[in-house]
């Protein structure tokens, strides 16, 4: 495999971790934020908390668990 092969691959690859982490990172921060902000910053924090919420599967996640525990 060529090197420039490699670095796109690992380009596509943490691309890839990055958008199937966000939704966390996101649900992680933006309880602190809605606490901390007022007016239409908290209207934004709390659009944005609903965001993530709907990107995650939780499903798959659940199913995740499932298999863990058994």
């Amino acid at each position: 495999m060529k090197t420039p092969d490699l670095i796109r691959v690992c380009r596509f690859g943490r691309r890839f971790l990055w958008c199937k982490s966000t939704p966390w990172i996101t649900l992680a921060i933006a309880p602190f934020n809605l606490m901390i902000s007022s007016g239409r910053q908290r209207t934004y924090e709390q659009i944005r908390y609903l965001k993530a919420i709907s990107k995650i599967d939780f499903a798959g996640f659940y199913e995740l668990l499932n298999s863990c525990l058994y």
